[in-house]
C-alpha cells in the first residue's frame, strides 16, 4: 500500500492523497472510504490506465465533498496508471522537492536564459557553415559575443529586462 503526502498548497484532494492497495485493487479516500469499481482500461493514446470509482452512497453523504470532485451528483473517480509508472512517477516527484534537485533545475534555467538570448540576437537555431567543425565555430564565436554583449550592459548598469507576462496574466488583481 502507497500513501502520499498532500499536494503542494492544493485545498483540494489529488490523486496522490488516495491510498492504493494493489494487491487487493483497492483505492481508499483520504476519509477512509473504499472505491467500488477497479477498471483496466486504455486512454486514447493506447496506454494502459486504471479507471477507479467510488460508491455513491459514501461520495454523497461525505462532508469532504466539495474538496475531492466538482460533480454535482457523480462519485468521486480516479485514473491512474498501472503500478509500475505510478510509483515511478510518485517517487520522481518526491525528487523534484529535494535541494540537490532544486539546485540541478536552477542551473538550468540559467542555461536556459542563455539559449534564449542566443536565439533571438545570433539566430543560434540555423548554421550558416556546413560540417561540424565550422558550426562549433560558429557557435563559440556566438558565446563569445554573447558574453560582450553581457560584459558592456554589466560595465554600463544597464538594468535586467523585466519580466515578461501575457495579457491575459495582466488582468489578474494584485495579491499585496
Amino acid at each position: 500500500m502507497i500513501l502520499l503526502g498532500l499536494a503542494k498548497h492544493h485545498p483540494k484532494f489529488a490523486n496522490s492523497n488516495f491510498q492504493i492497495d494493489w494487491s487487493n485493487q483497492v483505492a481508499i479516500c483520504p476519509r477512509g472510504h473504499q472505491s467500488k469499481t477497479w477498471t483496466k482500461k486504455t486512454d486514447k493514446k493506447g496506454q494502459p490506465i486504471i479507471n477507479i470509482r467510488f460508491s455513491q452512497h459514501d461520495c454523497g453523504t461525505c462532508p469532504s465533498r466539495s474538496r475531492c470532485t466538482r460533480a454535482k451528483t457523480e462519485p468521486r473517480g480516479l485514473t491512474i496508471h498501472p503500478k509500475q509508472e505510478y510509483i515511478a512517477l510518485h517517487s520522481r516527484r518526491k525528487v523534484q522537492h529535494t535541494p540537490e534537485f532544486l539546485k540541478t533545475y536552477n542551473q538550468r534555467a540559467g542555461i536556459e536564459g542563455t539559449i534564449s538570448q542566443g536565439v533571438r540576437r545570433s539566430a543560434l537555431r540555423q548554421s550558416r557553415y556546413v560540417g561540424l567543425a565550422k558550426t562549433h565555430l560558429q557557435h563559440v564565436f556566438m558565446a563569445v559575443g554573447l558574453n560582450l554583449c553581457r560584459l558592456d550592459a554589466w560595465l554600463n548598469n544597464v538594468p535586467f529586462a523585466a519580466t515578461r507576462y501575457s495579457r491575459f496574466c495582466t488582468l489578474k488583481p494584485k495579491t499585496s
